[in-house]
């Protein structure tokens, strides 16, 4: 497991910005699901088709409207997104049967074929589990959103099935594009800075915020692992740097290799505008060559 995931795991199960995250994207904001109510669920499953386990990032159990919430940390588009959410919902489901099947077991005793079969009773129910996508890579999620757009199915055949055709899809939430301004919690400034990611001095003026200066440490932590700035939580891990610190050093180390890779592109054009010149002078290639040690690549292009 890497470093995003342990992170991301541990920032959004707190229970405060989960809940507040899973308003945003449900309830349109509304403070439908109180953090005290949440309770984290165990998220690791048998596989169904091959061995190993299937596990998803976080589930949480609404104990007071008996419903689950899963939520799936992206930073890469997942084509099979769909599909994988899916199972994951699939095999809550599953434990969920098999925990009211022994409950139905050790209440009933002897158990007939039908009762074995079924394994639910007519008044026992399923807890539903929504879960939301959390993409936290750069621009948008390419990935498809729902089964069905993972079927080749000619169009018109498609028309004439509409609903008959099953379908899974899932909520998904953007961090280039979410709504940052209209978070509470810490999350503000956690995507405030995702967007900041491609806008340097943006980036600057936002960790010169008091807000964002006051943040707690697994904030900082989770801002610089998803910045996809490795360095930058390396220099707040091992060189107990803040991370205003570690983002002003790194901002620097930009301009630095900014500058020498200008003077290398300078240094570069100099040179082609030089062999181009000799070539317009009529000297002889071999003769450059010899002189200059150019390649037959920087030659060729010199003579374009």
């Amino acid at each position: 497991m890497g470093k995003k995931d342990l992170t991301g795991k541990e920032f959004f199960s707190c229970p405060l910005r989960f809940a507040e995250l899973m308003n945003m994207a449900l309830y349109d904001g509304a403070d439908m699901i109180k953090p005290a109510d949440l309770e984290r669920k165990p998220a690791v499953y048998p596989s169904p088709l091959r061995k190993g386990e299937k596990q998803r990032d976080i589930l949480m159990l609404d104990t007071a409207k008996g419903l689950c919430y899963g939520m799936e940390l992206e930073t890469e588009s997942d084509y099979s997104m769909p599909e994988r959410v899916m199972v994951y919902d699939v095999c809550e489901w599953e434990r969920q049967i098999q925990e009211v099947s022994e409950r139905r077991r050790q209440r009933l005793g002897q158990m007939n074929y039908r009762d074995k079969k079924s394994r639910l009773g007519k008044e026992d129910f399923l807890l539903p589990v929504i879960t939301v996508v959390v993409y936290l890579g750069n621009d948008r999620f390419r990935g498809k959103r729902s089964i069905t757009e993972l079927f080749h199915v000619p169009k018109e055949l498609r028309s004439l099935l509409k609903e008959k055709l099953p379908d899974y899809s899932f909520i998904l939430i953007e961090a280039d594009t979410v709504k940052a301004e209209a978070f509470q919690t810490d999350l503000k400034e956690f995507f405030q800075a995702m967007q900041c990611r491609r806008d340097k001095q943006k980036l600057r003026a936002l960790r010169q915020t008091e807000a964002f200066c006051n943040l707690s440490m697994d904030t900082k932590c989770a801002i610089a692992v998803y910045l996809d700035r490795e360095k930058m939580a390396e220099k707040m891990e091992k060189e107990g740097m803040t991370m205003c610190q570690a983002i002003d050093e790194l901002m620097e180390d930009a301009r630095v290799e900014g500058r020498e890779e200008g003077i290398k592109k300078g240094m570069a054009e100099g040179r082609l505008a030089l062999l181009s010149q000799m070539l317009a002078n009529g000297m002889d290639r071999m003769a450059i060559q010899k002189f200059t040690d150019c390649t037959e690549e920087e030659l060729a292009m010199a003579a374009r």
